[in-house]
């Protein structure tokens, strides 16, 4: 088998390898050109993100867009209780945190109050025990929630005022609300 007919039985990737050996400046750039290149188209196509009720597809969207359609879908939220100095164990942070439920348990468009000093929760308080999560729902539907948040903010406002020695927060989870309502402030954006 002679030199010649050997080169032409390699394959295409044999060749490029070679190529690319012999001309190593060309190929770097080449390929940082490309990668340039595809990170511009990428940026001009954009990306196109499902929102967390939107379907997937499949069976499991095919589920999720029943659950849409004939479930009442409610949002669901966090009040942060929070103290530099008092920790989860203390009567005052007690107080503070059965306080916090009780007035969102008043409030006629919350459910499902979740305490964290109730059994089984501990997962609501953090590990440094300064901090606990009161969860609940908005009564309805996640995308009417915005209409009834003003007077559960004012609630949390009240029980801010009420307890100036564990700052409370409250942390929205809902697309449609604000991100965070921080130390009782009553309105959203």
């Amino acid at each position: 088998m002679s030199f010649s007919s050997s080169r032409q039985s390699e394959n295409f990737a044999a060749r490029v390898g070679r190529w690319s050996a012999r001309h190593w400046k060309t190929a770097v750039f080449g390929w940082l050109a490309f990668v340039l290149i595809a990170f511009g188209a990428g940026k001009m196509v954009g990306i196109e993100s499902l929102s967390t009720t939107d379907p997937g597809p499949g069976e499991s969207g095919r589920v999720q867009q029943i659950l849409n359609d004939e479930f009442e879908q409610p949002a669901k939220e966090l009040v942060l209780v929070q103290s530099s100095t008092l920790t989860a164990t203390g009567a005052r942070f007690h107080a503070t945190v059965k306080d916090v439920v009780r007035r969102l348990e008043s409030q006629p468009n919350v459910t499902n109050v979740g305490s964290p000093l109730a059994p089984g929760n501990a997962g609501q308080v953090s590990s440094d025990r300064h901090s606990a999560l009161v969860e609940f729902d908005i009564r309805g539907k996640s995308d009417d929630a915005k209409d009834k948040v003003k007077p559960i903010l004012a609630t949390v406002a009240d029980a801010q005022r009420a307890s100036p020695q564990s700052p409370i927060s409250a942390n929205w989870q809902t697309p449609q609300l604000p991100i965070s309502r921080r130390n009782g402030e009553s309105t959203p954006t």
